[in-house]
């Protein structure tokens, strides 16, 4: 077994301590429990080629939702993902935990994904700090964003969040059809490509897999998404499979599919 050696992302590492450490004393306990951090997370980002930290909501349904999207980005064998909240605790004194964890994992990741679902919790704290450290590196995912202050309907998103506003509103049913439809009117006078059974399989799969009225957000929330959204690393969803496919659209290798043709050399009944 080979032992301890000089990492690859020093220069990062180097840069996290600076500010992990600045401006206060620190007890030899703490400094060992930083090192105990490194040396359990930070070697499977020095094992990848690419490498991920995933952030957002770490319990319950959302939890699920996010550790299932960080699975996504982890399926290529040279792409490694963390999820901040399922890192080790640390016992420490004078350094804060929170600021420990995130800037070494900020630091030494890659690229970063935030998947937002609510603005109670923790998560606006770590939006803000991302937008200020690593916003070159970062693309967020909320569900149900439209914009700050969106009004329009202009791309399939927009229909897609609008629809789901409809249907979780209160009043009878015959309302919320005629409200749909009337959207679907709306999207196709703008030239936005959505059918009316497209539509009806999106609400239904947000019924079996996230049966939740559409997220709401801070204004804090919504700038900083508004901010990320100018830079093109801002990409809604409004069920758990848009989520997934949503993996896609950040940076690194592609994550592997069968094809089809495999199939074809078997005979299955129409």
């Amino acid at each position: 077994m080979s032992g301890p050696k000089v990492p690859r992302n020093d220069a990062v590492i180097q840069r996290a301590l600076a500010r992990i450490l600045e401006g206060v004393t620190v007890p030899q306990g703490d400094l060992q429990a930083v090192v105990q951090y490194m040396n359990e997370e930070l070697s499977r980002f020095e094992q990848a080629d690419v490498s991920y930290l995933v952030l957002g909501s770490y319990r319950d349904e959302y939890g699920i939702r996010l550790r299932k999207f960080a699975h996504r980005l982890n399926m290529p064998t040279n792409a490694a993902s963390i999820v901040l909240g399922d890192t080790i605790d640390l016992d420490t004194t004078v350094l804060p935990e929170f600021d420990i964890k995130i800037n070494l994992l900020g630091e030494a990741a890659d690229y970063i994904a935030g998947v937002y679902e609510k603005e109670a919790g923790g998560e606006s704290p770590e939006l803000g700090f991302i937008r200020a450290l690593f916003v070159e590196k970062t693309f967020v995912f909320p569900r149900d964003y439209t914009g700050l202050g969106s009004e329009t309907i202009e791309t399939r998103d927009d229909v897609i969040a609008a629809a789901v506003q409809i249907y979780f509103a209160d009043g009878p049913d015959d309302a919320r059809r005629e409200g749909l439809l009337s959207l679907l009117t709306l999207a196709q006078e703008n030239g936005i490509a959505i059918t009316e059974r497209e539509l009806a399989d999106l609400l239904k799969e947000r019924k079996e897999t996230l049966d939740e009225p559409p997220a709401e957000y801070s204004w804090v929330h919504l700038s900083l998404f508004k901010r990320f959204d100018a830079m093109d690393r801002c990409h809604p969803w409004a069920t758990l499979s848009e989520l997934l496919d949503r993996a896609e659209l950040m940076p690194g290798p592609s994550r592997p599919r069968w094809e089809h043709e495999y199939i074809d050399d078997f005979d299955i009944e129409e």
